[in-house]
């Protein structure tokens, strides 16, 4: 009986971090999925690709949801709505995207906001750069499996 136990304990104790992994992996799966769809829009003319992020976590609000991001920083000649145009009829999937002129983006996130996950480094070239980015949540139970969930 207590080899039958100590046996039961193992696999509780595996169970739980097999859970634990496992939600981690899917969740920045999940944020990497946001990255892949946010790229792989058909570019507009003058326009290209310069970095791409994701990240999973609690990125914009500290007692909120865990956050799935994903965001393309664009270099492009043409002027913003033309590309916000572009953006809007070229895009048909489910996510809320959203094109900011990189010079915005501090203002838009605020200061709590990682620098990197603006671009950080292309502050100072403000006129030619855009940050488009999504942000959305996961699908049950994945997101209440990762660690990242409960802490800040």
């Amino acid at each position: 009986m207590k080899k039958f136990l100590s046996i039961l304990f193992v696999f509780v104790i595996l169970a739980i971090l097999g859970a634990a992994i496992t939600g981690v992996v899917v969740d920045n799966i999940t944020s990497k999925n946001v990255e892949n769809e946010l790229s792989s829009i058909e570019l507009p003319d003058n326009t290209t690709i310069d970095s791409t992020i994701s990240r999973t976590g609690k990125l914009t609000v500290k007692d909120g949801a865990l956050q799935f991001y994903g965001a393309v920083l664009l270099k492009s000649s043409s002027p913003y709505a033309l590309l916000q145009s572009h953006y809007t009829t070229e895009y048909k999937g489910d996510l809320e995207i959203k094109l900011i002129p990189l010079s915005t983006a501090k203002a838009e996130f605020g200061e709590d906001f990682d620098s990197a996950l603006r671009f950080g480094h292309h502050d100072g070239q403000p006129e030619e750069y855009y940050l488009l980015y999504a942000f959305t949540e996961g699908q049950m139970p994945f997101p209440m499996l990762d660690y990242r969930s409960y802490f800040s």
